[in-house]
């Protein structure tokens, strides 16, 4: 998992949508309102062209090379987390993700899987820092590379692994399985980027 935030201009829809492109087979990129994907759309036309089919209606792009699929879609109401359920994708993007309540990014995160071999499986979330008090559960989660106060603080990049046990997340020393009351708990690694607007060469 990657939050790759900051400064406006600093690419992340080119990224979000350059990893579904080059490095993903089933990708979902949402926000919060379906209302606000025309930015991300248009963008993909721009980089896509006629290397794909694109359905209006579904927002589904197909027929990409190597056999990619990119959906968009919007996840208004907490109860629309549900509408993902088991929908399998090796990419996930919450493009400006302080606008989506953290259950709903858990919820939809679940579903990142893969049954492909060798292939990556990424959650990532993009946007700028929140502001109002329904996106501070990003500062929380983030909390190693955003909170200046953590006791353990972790470099821009630096992975972090953390596990979900007895219903309260934990921070574990690797993505090592481990074993707690017969289950068998797999780490997740989590990382924060900061993105600048010197990182766009189109913005120098």
């Amino acid at each position: 998992e990657i939050f790759y935030g900051g400064a406006a201009g600093g690419g992340k829809t080119d990224l979000a949508l350059g990893l579904a492109v080059t490095k993903h087979k089933r990708s979902l990129i949402l926000r919060r309102e379906a209302t606000q994907l025309t930015g991300i759309i248009d963008r993909s036309r721009q980089i896509i062209g006629s290397n794909g089919r694109l359905n209006e209606n579904t927002k589904i792009w197909r027929d990409l090379p190597g056999g990619r699929r990119i959906q968009f879609g919007g996840c208004q109401h907490e109860a629309d987390k549900h509408n993902y359920d088991g929908q399998a994708k090796d990419l996930l993007v919450f493009d400006e993700a302080p606008q989506f309540s953290e259950s709903q990014v858990t919820h939809i995160s679940a579903w990142a899987r893969t049954e492909s071999k060798n292939q990556h499986v990424l959650v990532l979330l993009t946007g700028n820092p929140p502001t109002t008090p329904e996106g501070e559960w990003i500062v929380r989660r983030y909390a190693a590379w955003l909170d200046p106060s953590h006791p353990n603080p972790a470099l821009p990049g630096e992975l972090r692994w953390y596990a979900m046990v007895d219903g309260k997340e934990v921070e574990r020393p690797d993505g090592e399985p481990f074993e707690h009351e017969g289950e068998t708990i797999q780490p997740r690694s989590r990382t924060f980027i900061p993105a600048r607007v010197d990182d766009n060469p189109y913005y120098r």
